[in-house]
Order: C-alpha cells, then structure tokens, then sequence
C-alpha cells in the first residue's frame, strides 16, 4: 500500500523547477515559467468548394483562437478543451474491486466532438498546425478512429478542412465516428492496408497531401511520428501536472492509473509527466491494439523523443510504467466478453458509459487485476477514461450475443 500525502518535495528534473507554496505542500507541478499572457488571436474562414447556403451563413464569423504557452511543456498550446475536466470517486466501484478507492478522471467530457483524450493532443498539435499557416488538416486511423472524429470537430470549430484516410477494416458503414465524421464535415477516403505502420498508408497520405497542395491548399499531417507525436505526449504531460492538483485535492498520491492505449501517446505523455514531476504514481497502459513488448519499446522511445525536443532532461526507461496486453482480445476494434461484461458493471455500479472496444478493454483489465489478486485492499486506482461513446452504438449488435451478468 502507497497511501502518501501529497508533500512531495518539488522536482527539479530537467529545465522546471518549483517551490513551496503558502499552504505547506510544495507540488510538483508548480512550475516557475508561467506564461499565461496571449500570444496571438487568429481568425480562420472555411474554404468552400460550392456558394453557401443562406441557413449556413453564420459560419462566415471568423473564429478567435487563443494560443498560449503550456506551464508544463513550455509549449504553444491553443485552448479548445474544457478543462480541467471532472475527478469523480467511483465508491461502489471501489468496493466491487476490493480496493480503498477509484476515482474517474472524466476526459469523456472534456469538449466538443464528444469529448476524449485526444482533446489534450489536438491542443498542442492544432497550434503546430496554425503556427504553419494550415488550411488543411490530414490524418489516418482505423476508420472507427476517436482521434479522427475529435479531428474533424476541431476542424470544423477552427474553419479548417479536414480528410481523414482510414483503414476500411474496421467497417466503411455510415454509423459510430464515421458517421460524425460526415457531420463535422471532413472528407473520408479508405485504405485497403490494415497496418498502421505499413509504408504504403504514409506514401497514400503524402500523394493526398501533394494533392490538395497542387490545389495550392496548405496541408498539415497529423502522424503517429514526428512532430504530431511530440506535441501528442506534451499534450498528456500538461495532463499529468492537472492530475496532480486533483491528487492534491483528495489528499493522497494514488497507486495507479489505468489508461487504454492505442497509439499509446496518452500513456506516454502521463509516464513522461508524472517522472518528469516527481510523482511516484505509476502508468497501467492496457493494450488494445499491440502486443506488449511493442508497444512498451514505441511509448519509451517516442516519449524520450518528445523530452529531447521540448529540451528537458527527464528520460522515460521502459520499467517506468506497466503494459497489459491481455485484452486486446479478437483484435483491435473488435469487442471481447470481456469488455462487454466490463461495460456492463461500469454501467450498472456507476452509471458510467464506457464502449467494448476501447475504454471496456481497460475496465475489463482493471476487474481481471482485481479477479487475480492484483490489487491490494489499501490501493487507490485511477481510472482514465478515454471518451469513445461513439463505439458503444456502432457495436450494439456485441450485447446481444454475451451473457449478462
């Protein structure tokens, strides 16, 4: 059991320090460099094909967006999510799991498009993409993609276009993110390729680049490397340091937080932040795409990528955080039993909504930790979720073939 009162000395890693503050505590997440002056206001238009119609005529207001500096990350971050978002004690599913306490931290409703983790992302990658004077925003996903539908919501917010060119694996009906793809406007090709990381889906998105810019267009990718992925993780250290202040707030350091990952930026961005602060909380990721060595090897180095380029000196080792692949059951984007009796008892003891292929692979991995004895009766757990409400109703059809509890 780790039941530490939220006293702990102020980091000093890397180029951010802290100090005491007035109430005793000294919080990690304090830090001296705060920018919180606007640096700039930009007005964006959409760029239309076709004359607009009369009822559409208020979306010729020009949008102000206010880009500032992260505290955290020293980074430009525009401010399109509601945050902090809600910390909230899951007290019956605390009980259920046989530990001290579990608390949700709600990024399901963090905003626009249905909320999610990729809100704190797109805050930091949509001022990179503004920064370079973008029309134009591209990115590739399953075709279930939460990442994509947050996208194509924060598009249509700032005036931006949006195409989105994703894997028709996962299905090309007009229903769950794609059909809110369509409602936000973004434009949807499919590729036959079924691996993410296969060279072929990179060469399909830079031949749509090349396109719109011959259509003199000026196009941003969004990508799982590069650029995109270092902002990404800055987006989730910022997300660490709000952490800390709900720890703060409760009066105790948890134990855990359990995060899904997928690309496993969110993990990334957290392991990355909470050692970066000092905080000894560790990362569950539980895996609902890679095995685990991969995806252990990709948030280690991606994260370190990410610290060398926002010039800090804290380096993530791949002991510094737990993966759990056991969840990942049929596949990626597909329901287990699992996930479907987890999405159940999150319902049923907290009213919360989770879906079978993302957020209830995680909820099935934090029942199944608790099932083995995993989790001691003094642990304080975090439960992150992740949004996803989409994928509830795009697979409806997963709770009629499994047992109910």
């Amino acid at each position: 059991m780790r039941e530490t009162l939220i006293k702990t000395p102020a980091s000093t890693h890397g180029r951010h320090r802290s100090g005491p503050s007035s109430d005793g505590f000294s919080p990690a997440y304090t830090v001296s460099r705060r920018v919180d002056e606007t640096i700039s206001v930009i007005y964006l238009h959409r760029a239309r094909r076709a004359p607009m119609p009369l009822q559409d005529a208020a979306m010729l207001v020009p949008c102000p967006s206010a880009v500032s500096i992260d505290p955290v990350s020293c980074r430009p971050r525009l401010a399109m999510a509601r945050l902090p978002t809600p910390f909230e004690p899951a007290k019956r599913l605390a009980k259920y799991l046989g530990v001290s306490s579990v608390h949700i931290k709600r990024e399901d409703m963090a905003g626009y498009a249905l909320g999610g983790n990729k809100l704190r992302q797109l805050d930091f990658i949509l001022a990179e993409a503004i920064a370079a004077e973008a029309d134009m925003l591209i990115a590739t996903a399953g075709s279930q993609s939460n990442f994509c539908r947050s996208l194509a919501g924060a598009a249509a917010k700032l005036g931006l276009g949006c195409h989105l060119h994703v894997r028709a694996r996962m299905g090309t009906e007009l229903v769950g993110n794609l059909l809110l793809d369509d409602i936000f406007g973004a434009e949807v090709t499919f590729t036959q390729e079924t691996d993410p990381w296969h060279p072929a889906i990179k060469d399909e998105i830079e031949a749509i680049a090349d396109r719109y810019r011959g259509q003199d267009r000026s196009p941003f990718v969004v990508q799982l490397t590069g650029v995109s992925a270092n902002v990404g993780v800055a987006g989730w250290m910022s997300g660490a340091a709000e952490l800390c202040a709900d720890f703060k707030a409760i009066g105790r350091i948890p134990d855990s937080v359990v995060v899904v990952c997928g690309s496993g930026l969110t993990a990334a961005g957290l392991a990355l932040g909470f050692k970066h602060l000092g905080v000894p909380t560790r990362v569950m990721g539980v895996s609902a795409q890679q095995p685990e060595a991969r995806l252990r090897k990709w948030i280690t180095e991606t994260a370190n990528t990410a610290a060398a380029w926002m010039g800090i000196e804290t380096r993530l080792s791949g002991q510094d955080f737990d993966i759990v692949d056991e969840e990942i059951g049929p596949g990626y984007g597909i329901p287990s039993d699992a996930s479907v009796a987890a999405v159940r008892t999150a319902g049923r003891l907290e009213g919360l909504v989770l879906d079978p292929v993302y957020t209830g692979k995680g909820m099935a991995a934090l029942i199944g930790a608790a099932e083995k004895g995993l989790l001691g009766k003094a642990s304080s757990i975090v439960f992150l979720h992740s949004g996803g409400t989409p994928g509830l109703f795009t697979h409806a059809s997963a709770f009629d073939r499994t047992a109910r509890p």
